[in-house]
């Protein structure tokens, strides 16, 4: 496959269908500190939230298949934290499992309809900067 000049700089949005759009956004913004847009697209059950500059766009489906056979396998967000045990203390007080470990120092959650979530604390995300800046000056 040839190579693109283009440069993703980060995520824009990210949609995902959900059972309950109200259930979905409280926990978005009450466990994980999304915000909300405040953008209507008529009739349709919807959220638009945004954490930084990327958007998470909420979307209620009548039949209740979240998934459908086109799921995303996960969405991975930076968290505002130094080490991985503040996240995984922090998301057991209130009552959110995670996964083990991975070897990224990282660990997965689920929102209530399933959709996986990956949390990285600053230390994950600072060694991804060292080894792109060392594939650069290597």
């Amino acid at each position: 496959m040839p190579s693109t000049k283009l440069k993703v700089t980060g995520i824009n949005h990210v949609v995902l269908h959900v059972t309950d759009v109200e259930r979905s956004k409280r926990f978005y913004m009450d466990v994980l500190g999304f915000e909300d847009r405040n953008l209507s697209v008529g009739p349709m059950k919807a959220s638009f939230l945004r954490c930084g500059v990327q958007g998470l766009d909420l979307f209620e489906v009548a039949n209740g298949d979240v998934h459908g056979g086109e799921e995303m396998n996960h969405m991975a967000l930076n968290v505002a934290v130094a080490d991985l045990d503040e996240i995984v203390a922090e998301l057991s007080r209130i009552g959110v499992e995670t996964s083990d470990r991975t070897p990224r120092n990282t660990v997965f959650i689920s929102d209530p309809d399933g959709h996986r979530i990956e949390m990285l604390p600053l230390s994950a995300s600072e060694r991804e900067r060292e080894r792109e800046a060392t594939q650069v000056s290597g």
